[in-house]
């Protein structure tokens, strides 16, 4: 699982040099869920990463589960990898290798690998400044036609959580962090040029839609895990 060079730029930048740590050409994330574990308990252990939207908005901490992997009532096999400051929730390493979150014994899936799971950490954090939509309304194939309209080289990525990222916009659609049954996901639209969602019909379609800026009023570190 390599992860791509903006990714690793990021984590140069907000996570290795904050903690004293060399910067990197490359960041590669062993497959075999055994093996990240331990990686994760040594080279990473302690990082807090920052992540300007969606569900994993705030600081997130890596930190293994002293008390080792679980089992799930449906048979899921995983361990705590690491918390949100905000999100009651765990997120966890699936035996073969997924992410997700547990609230109390289950599994819920978000992402088919570690890397799917830094990568949407850095996506946030590259469009810092830009505006966000939040639907429930739309579809995540319809939000990304008309987006992609005049633009060209999108850069996709993820699976249960994935993306749409063009050089001034980009479409993310993820699930709740608590699974109902029927429930939409949620589709996240982020533009460089504000104008363009109004232009686009998107706030026409969702009356409930929210917007906000970016990275405008992050929280700071917890002092608990400085």
């Amino acid at each position: 699982m390599r992860l791509t060079a903006e990714s690793v730029r990021f984590l140069n930048e907000e996570v290795r040099t904050p903690r004293g740590l060399p910067e990197v050409d490359s960041i590669e994330f062993p497959a075999e869920a055994g093996d990240l574990v331990e990686l994760l308990r040594g080279e990473w252990e302690g990082s807090t990463l920052p992540c300007h939207g969606g569900n994993y908005y705030g600081w997130t901490l890596l930190s293994v589960s002293r008390n080792g992997w679980t089992s799930s009532p449906d048979g899921d096999e995983f361990i705590r990898i690491a918390e949100n400051q905000d999100a009651p929730c765990a997120i966890v390493l699936r035996r073969d290798g997924r992410v997700g979150v547990s609230w109390s014994g289950e599994y819920l899936d978000m992402f088919a690998d570690f890397a799917e799971f830094m990568e949407t950490q850095t996506l946030w954090s590259t469009m810092r400044g830009w505006t966000a939509m939040k639907s429930a309304a739309l579809r995540f194939s319809d939000a990304v036609e008309v987006i992609s309209r005049g633009r060209s080289h999108p850069v996709t990525g993820g699976s249960i959580t994935r993306w749409v990222r063009f050089d001034d916009a980009a479409v993310l659609e993820e699930p709740y962090l608590t699974a109902s049954p029927g429930r939409p996901p949620q589709i996240h639209v982020v533009v460089a040029d504000p104008e363009l969602s109004a232009r686009s019909g998107f706030v026409e379609s969702d009356p409930y839609v929210r917007f906000s800026t970016i990275g405008r009023g992050f929280p700071e570190l917890p002092t608990r895990w400085v």
